[in-house]
């Protein structure tokens, strides 16, 4: 799963798709989430991390496309599409 995201401006090249990866979870209370952002050619171009706790823990459940939503809406991201059932782009090296 990936989300095909609005386009954004980053450096070198700008950002066509949102990618998520180990999720560092605490039963209960709440999970980490690293991601990153790749060009259409599948160049990483930036990398962070994301945290829902409180509400935003609660509502996550067992759909992950959940995740890519938080995470789009905290990074102030348009997903366009969540295309599912295909093998994400490669994370970088350092999210794994």
């Amino acid at each position: 799963m990936y989300a095909k995201i609005q386009q954004v401006s980053t450096f070198p090249l700008p950002s066509v798709i949102l990618g998520i990866a180990n999720a560092a979870v605490q039963p209960g209370a709440y999970a980490n989430v690293s991601w990153w952002l790749q060009s259409e050619d599948g160049a990483t171009q930036t990398t962070g991390n994301c945290t829902l706790d409180g509400a935003a823990y609660a509502a996550w459940g067992a759909d992950d496309e959940y995740l890519y939503r938080f995470t789009a809406e905290s990074l102030g991201l348009t997903i366009i599409e969540i295309v599912r059932d295909v093998a994400p782009p490669a994370p970088p090296s350092d999210v794994l």
